[in-house]
């Protein structure tokens, strides 16, 4: 293994036994605990220029890997790399990972904690009690139980979500074009989303974003939805139109809404949509818990040592292909 590689977190620390893995390995890690994009990641990229980078927050572009010569490795600490220039990673040999499967189960309790949410209307009650208000009088919920989950994206995310909601009474329906026409699932699968929106109580997020993703759920596929449908994302910001969220919640179209993703992040969300009862939302916190803490950091961190000691790297958890990596 090269001498004392440089392991940048664009971020906090990973969890302890992760940071331990780096230590054993005689690596020097350093943290930037928060966001850092243009000026700020440039700078800190020509100041640091690492041989690694474990991305938490924020980005990677090809100017700020075009000022750290020695970088090999971008791993992200999650399964979403939409945020890296994988183009230029690739022209760059520099290879891209993900933490496959490790934060499935958080993320997919954080969806149905999102659901629960809207649909019994947690985050709006509490702040009514909050502000001196009783509405036991007039508020009423909606049961899961007997309702149509559907799942956008069938990845080790959706299947752990549809398991729950299954456990719950809750029909699953699933829509994913990038499954092979012969596959098979224990699931119904549904052939167009189009279909999946008209038939769903519940629909959840859980596919990529990329061009043909991005602001899939518009104006036209909300009105698709059923009237007291709650729509979830925990995915990536750019899934949903925001505006077009706005109008459909504002109108009452669909019952409501649970974002934990943005398209951009932080994100600065206009007046009406901070204001409206039946939006529900978190900080992209679903992954983080202390459990999938544990397993994404020592996935990613195991990830930078193998690729930067010369180790094959698992193809699963592999993006892209440099050309000496391959």
């Amino acid at each position: 293994m090269m001498a004392a590689p440089h392991i940048a977190i664009l971020g906090r620390a990973l969890a302890p036994q992760a940071m331990a893995l780096a230590e054993q390995a005689g690596a020097r890690v350093t943290t930037t605990d928060t966001y850092l994009r243009g000026p700020d990641l440039d700078s800190f990229m020509q100041e640091n220029n690492p041989d690694a980078i474990i991305l938490r927050l924020g980005e990677v572009t090809d100017a700020a890997m075009a000022l750290a010569p020695n970088l090999r490795i971008i791993a992200k600490h999650g399964v979403g790399y939409d945020t890296i220039d994988v183009d230029a990673a690739t022209r760059r040999n520099v290879l891209v990972t993900i933490a496959r499967g490790a934060n499935a189960i958080s993320v997919a309790e954080h969806a149905l904690a999102l659901t629960l949410g809207v649909a019994r209307g947690i985050a709006y009650q509490d702040a009514r009690i909050r502000s001196g208000h009783w509405d036991k009088a007039f508020f009423m919920g909606h049961e899961l139980n007997g309702k149509v989950l559907g799942v956008v994206g069938l990845g080790a995310i959706g299947h752990a979500l549809a398991r729950i909601c299954a456990a719950l009474g809750m029909d699953v329906l699933v829509y994913d074009p990038a499954l092979p026409d012969g596959a098979a699932i224990e699931l119904q699968r549904v052939g167009s989303l189009e279909g999946l929106l008209a038939q769903s109580d519940v629909v959840s997020l859980h596919c990529p974003l990329t061009a043909a993703t991005r602001n899939m759920i518009d104006a036209q596929r909300l009105n698709m939805m059923k009237p007291g449908a709650i729509l979830i994302n925990t995915a990536r910001g750019g899934l949903i139109d925001l505006e077009a969220l706005a109008d459909a919640l504002e109108a009452r179209r669909i019952a409501g809404a649970g974002l934990d993703t943005f398209p951009v992040e932080p994100p600065q969300l206009t007046e009406r949509l901070r204001l409206l009862p039946n939006l529900v939302v978190s900080p992209h916190i679903g992954a983080s818990t202390i459990e999938a803490g544990r397993r994404v950091g020592m996935m990613a961190m195991q990830q930078v040592l193998d690729h930067l000691a010369g180790r094959a790297v698992d193809r699963a958890v592999v993006v892209n292909r440099p050309p000496q990596a391959a």
